[in-house]
């Protein structure tokens, strides 16, 4: 990570989400979660559109841990992409 991403404010942590923050800026933050499965950071931040406004972009990088982290993430491919995904996206919109 950049040394200015090192050195920028951490961020509030929220008991409801399992990812901790990494960093908080005004237009963008990342935060992580790491177990036996996976080491997932979450980046989002505010890009302009083409039409000028800005809107949230989310980006998940994932890297799997082991044979058990290739099974699992496998099996719930389907439930985090039609359901997860779109229900944090809902859930930051009205933040």
């Amino acid at each position: 990570m950049p040394s200015d991403l090192r050195a920028a404010p951490r961020g509030q942590d929220d008991e409801g989400m399992p990812l901790t923050a990494v960093y908080e800026l005004d237009t963008e933050s990342a935060r992580e979660l790491a177990n036996k499965t996976v080491h997932t950071v979450m980046h989002l931040g505010w890009a302009r559109g083409a039409n000028g406004d800005y809107e949230l972009q989310m980006t998940v990088l994932v890297k799997l841990n082991g044979w058990f982290g290739r099974l699992y993430m496998s099996a719930i491919a389907p439930f985090r992409y039609l359901i997860v995904y779109p229900a944090l996206t809902r859930q930051w919109e009205r933040v």
